[in-house]
């Protein structure tokens, strides 16, 4: 009997193994490079960044949820006594959202130009981790002699999906989508 009981927990333990490896490859989001520079036109955001979606979020975008990609940038002036101001807290929106009658995914960009279709969810993911020239403060928001701490992250936003699946998402792994603060200074 004992032998039993040891080869039971045995079996539970090496499956709570795979469930626990299988859910360390679920989704993940992850900035791989940002840069912020000044244009003409004031600051802007360029970036890459890697989307790997859940089951779950899949699930719910192949069911008509259009999800919501948000990318947040801060800029904070390092002080040494005090606390470091916020310069630039901004964020910017990508939509994505799949048509079952056409089997295409659409992706809506935050800077206004035309939405682009998609194939692929992989095609359309691509298309929202590029981030490019995004605008995301006026001209002069940054003193270009002075040195700012600049941070981004990118989130799928909760806040945006249908009531009832704000509920679930909350308690559910699944859509508690983002990537860690990648951060970097820009100094004179």
């Amino acid at each position: 009997m004992s032998r039993r009981l040891l080869s039971f927990s045995t079996l539970l333990a090496s499956l709570a193994l795979l469930l626990a490896a299988h859910g360390a490859q679920a989704a993940t989001f992850d900035v791989r490079t940002a840069n912020l520079r000044e244009t003409a036109a004031g600051w802007v955001l360029t970036a890459r960044i890697d989307y790997a979606l859940s089951r779950k979020a899949i699930d719910a975008l192949n069911s008509g949820v259009e999800l919501s990609f948000r990318v947040e940038l801060s800029a904070s002036r390092p002080r040494r006594m005090w606390f470091d101001p916020e310069v630039i807290e901004v964020s910017r929106d990508w939509r994505l959202a799949f048509d079952a009658l056409t089997k295409r995914y659409r992706v809506a960009y935050p800077d206004g130009r035309e939405p682009t279709s998609h194939a692929t969810l992989f095609g359309a993911l691509n298309a929202i981790g590029r981030v490019q020239e995004l605008p995301v403060a006026p001209p002069g928001a940054l003193d270009s002699n002075r040195r700012y701490d600049i941070a981004v992250r990118a989130v799928l936003d909760q806040q945006t999906l249908p009531g009832p699946l704000q509920v679930l998402a909350f308690w559910d792994d699944g859509f508690s989508l983002e990537s860690d603060w990648y951060e970097w200074a820009v100094a004179p």
